[in-house]
Formats: structure tokens, sequence, C-alpha cells
């Protein structure tokens, strides 16, 4: 038999049902020490083979999955102070999905680190003997060096949230402006080279950049210097236009930022699609 002794009964019962994940058997009770409650679980580890491996596999998913978040909620709380429950739940998305390798970006800012390997050896020096082991105490000391790396995730999870939020203000003061601007041109293709677009008007004839630059309305790159793209942004919005055909691929960031400014403006179309001739019409034309 395994015991464990916690402070908070829910998490006596995430363990619990971690474990039964495992077909392991646990009793949940509780008990009274120094006139405060603390919730037992003990575990038989006995009857199903690999009973303490299915009891480790189980331990750990519990602390990697279950109290890691936990422990970014009460970071957030109590070292950085956030109090707007929607504020932590954004955040505590972001720390969730870097723990699920959904932001390689973030996760790259990370030293390389076997999470498992290490909660198991931790595990391994208090799984001795028939003693109860004290959770909170075995969090608080044997794994501290993941605290602390669930404290850089928290960091990086607040930076990217707070960009995220930038970003969106931004987003939705461009598309305040391009609902007050009146349209320029009916339509605009652009054909992205992989290094920025190609202008070709609703006529397919190529818009040159010095023609764009002398349509850009000069407020935007005075008002917004560092987030108004001028070689693209800047003069879509300028120009206004009801329809954009856009050929290249979503995977392209600046596209992404225009379908969001944009939105059912905004028509995204393969590279293929556009027609071929008129490239290099144009660049013979430029050449002359």
């Amino acid at each position: 038999m395994i015991e464990f002794i916690f402070r908070q009964k829910n998490d006596a019962l995430k363990l619990q049902q971690c474990l039964t994940k495992h077909d392991l058997t646990s009793w949940f009770h509780e008990t009274l020490f120094q006139n405060k409650t603390h919730y037992n679980l003990t575990i038989d580890v006995s009857a199903p083979t690999n009973g303490m491996d299915r009891l480790m596999k189980g331990t750990i998913d519990f602390i990697l999955c279950d109290k890691c978040i936990d422990w970014a909620e009460d970071i957030l709380r109590n070292q950085f102070f956030y109090e707007d429950i929607s504020e932590i739940e954004q955040i505590l998305e972001i720390v969730s999905d870097m723990r699920m390798g959904e932001r390689p970006e973030l996760d790259q800012m990370l030293e390389e680190w076997n999470e498992p390997l290490f909660v198991r050896e931790s595990l391994d020096r208090v799984f001795v003997g028939s003693i109860p082991v004290s959770f909170d105490s075995f969090s608080t000391f044997r794994l501290k060096k993941l605290q602390l790396r669930i404290t850089e995730m928290v960091e990086l999870a607040i930076d990217e949230y707070k960009m995220e939020q930038e970003y969106q203000m931004f987003i939705h003061m461009l598309r305040e402006y391009l609902a007050s601007r009146e349209k320029k041109l009916d339509t605009i293709h652009l054909f992205s080279t992989g290094f920025g677009f190609r202008f070709f008007d609703e006529n397919m004839k190529e818009v040159s950049r010095k023609e764009l630059t002398k349509l850009i309305d000069k407020r935007l790159l005075t008002n917004h210097p560092l987030y108004v793209d001028s070689y693209t942004i800047a003069p879509l919005l300028s120009l206004a236009p009801e329809k954009i055909y856009v050929y290249g691929s979503s995977e392209n960031n600046l596209i992404r930022t225009l379908q969001n400014i944009f939105e059912e403006r905004i028509d995204l179309l393969p590279l293929h699609y556009f027609p071929e001739p008129l490239l290099y019409s144009s660049i013979d034309m430029a050449n002359e």
C-alpha cells in the first residue's frame, strides 16, 4: 500500500481519477490533524501486475497534466497579481498549449528538459517503505525545479498574451480606419512573391511601387509608424477596394493579417490561379 496525504480535497480526488484510468484501486478518506482536515488516498499496488509502474504513470500524469496548470494559476494570481478571470483563462490557455507542444515558437525559448523523467526520479525517492507521503511537502521540496519551469512558462505566456492583445487592438484600429475610408478602386489583385506582393488593378495592369507610394494616406505612417506596413497594408487601406484577390498561401503571416483586417473583402486563391503571362509582361514593360 502507498498512502498520499493532501491539504486540498480536489487534489486527492484528481489523483484518484488518474489512478483509476491506470486500473489501480484506491480509498479516499478524511483525517483531522492539529485541528486541520487532511485528505488521504490509500492506493493498492499489489493487486494488478506492475502496480508500482501504474502508480508512477498515474501520478506523473496527475502532476504534469493537472498540478502544473494549478501552479500556473497560483503564480498568475500571487506573483503577477492577475485577478481578472478572463485574462487568467486566456493566459492559462497559452500555458496549456505550450505544455501540449502546440506553441513551438514559445517552447524553443525554454531549456530542453525531460519533465516526466524528473518527476519519476523524484517519486522514486519517496516511494520507499510504508511511510505516508505528504503531497504538498513533496511538491514544495522535490518538485521545486518543475515549479520554477512553470514560472518561466507563465512569464512567456504573459508576454504572448500582451502581444496578442496589442495585435487585436491594432486590427480593430485598422478596421475602423477602413470603414471610414472611401474606396479608390473596386478591385485589387495581390500576387505573393514570397518576399512581398505585386499589385494589379481591376484590369490586371500592374501598379508600380511609385504609384502606390503616391496613393498612401500619409496619416497612416505618421500616426502608426511601427505597426503599418508601408509596402502592403498602407496602400491597401488607402485604396480601400471593395474586393481583394490574394494569390498565395494562408501560412503567410502577412496574408493572415490582411484577412483579419479586410475580412469578407478578401478572397484567397492559389498562386497558380494568377495568369502567368501577366507576370512576365509586367516585368518586360518595367524593363523597357
